[in-house]
């Protein structure tokens, strides 16, 4: 693999390429956003941090693993509606989910909040407090979002109903959403006289230029509902299967852990999409901005919500929590990723 961070990208998008079709003007839009902040090159760009760990950290990777996100970042939290209509926030993509070294979540998570302009928290003082909740914290789900005051308190207004569901149609008609995915996302919504129209949608960073497309749409009641389907694409771990020690991929760990999490409801996969929920309530904290002790009870709340993955599997998680890392190991890794993030942006937005 090539260690220039263009070549790489293109590597890497050509063997996509071959998995699925890409959208070529969101592959462009990718890229522009890619220069745009580090923070943002972070995360877009997972498959390079993969490639620039292993060849870095290779003694991180061999460890106990777990659950791992993998591609995890500040902006990788957010809320939901479990099956009990509850809702919830912690870990919401979990694209990249495989058995993993927990260290790559908990560098990755310190790194990118590291990257976030006016935090007034240091690198030491970042991995000191994740590292504290990680090797201590005993939550088993989801946080609750009426059980935490300091979330309620950030999470943003949502917009109003009615215009955000007209924004989800204002998109151009998408007609090519395959027939058995459409179907289970139409019958995902326990809503008599629901007849979505769909609409392409273009979102996100990482998977900009993957196929995306939303349903939308007032069912019997006028009660709005919508609908996302995203194709997915193989993970990114399987672009450079020769470094050891890299994640391994289950198929059965997904259902696993979102069912540990009390996942969103529907959370389904149907012929290679993802189909999930879309509504005004599905939100996330931004950290840019908040005072210091609010950066701090957020990102213990961030720290507890990757516990919760990890801790999907008990035995695993005990396992690597008793193998551990030191604070200043942990602060080290992450300088160094830091560090190389920063110089992989700013070779990324020199060549645009």
């Amino acid at each position: 693999m090539s260690a220039d961070i263009v070549a790489a990208t293109h590597d890497y998008e050509t063997w996509l390429g071959t998995h699925i079709p890409l959208v070529d003007k969101d592959i462009e839009l990718k890229h522009r956003e890619l220069a745009s902040s580090s923070m943002r090159f972070l995360r877009g760009t997972y498959y390079w941090w993969l490639l620039r760990f292993s060849e870095q950290l290779p003694e991180l990777l061999d460890r106990p693993v777990v659950p791992s996100v993998g591609d995890l970042h500040v902006e990788n939290f957010g809320t939901w509606r479990d099956h009990s209509d509850a809702r919830r926030w912690g870990v919401n993509d979990l694209d990249e989910l495989a058995w993993g070294s927990p260290v790559i979540d908990l560098v990755r998570l310190i790194t990118s909040a590291s990257l976030i302009d006016g935090l007034s928290l240091s690198v030491k003082a970042l991995s000191r407090l994740v590292l504290d909740v990680w090797s201590s914290a005993t939550t088993s789900s989801a946080t609750l979002v009426k059980t935490q005051p300091h979330l309620r308190a950030l999470l943003p207004t949502p917009p109003s109903a009615k215009r955000y569901y007209e924004g989800l149609g204002s998109g151009e008609e998408d007609e090519d959403v395959p027939a058995q995915v459409a179907t289970a996302a139409v019958h995902s919504v326990h809503a008599e006289g629901w007849k979505p129209a769909w609409r392409r949608r273009s979102a996100g960073t990482g998977s900009l230029g993957h196929r995306r497309a939303v349903a939308v749409g007032v069912d019997a009641r006028k009660v709005w509902h919508a609908r996302e389907a995203k194709q997915l694409g193989p993970a990114s771990v399987t672009w450079l299967p020769s470094a050891t020690h890299l994640p391994v991929l289950d198929e059965m760990l997904y259902g696993r852990v979102q069912g540990a999490l009390l996942g969103p409801d529907p959370c389904r996969r149907v012929a290679g999409w993802q189909i999930r929920r879309l509504a005004p309530d599905v939100v996330r904290i931004e950290l840019a901005g908040l005072r210091k002790r609010d950066v701090e009870r957020v990102l213990t709340s961030m720290a507890e919500a990757v516990v919760a993955v990890h801790g999907a599997d008990r035995d695993a998680l005990e396992a690597a929590r008793k193998h551990g890392i030191t604070s200043a190991e942990l602060r080290e890794a992450v300088e160094t990723m830091r560090a190389d993030t920063i110089a992989g942006f700013t070779a990324w937005r020199a060549a645009r």
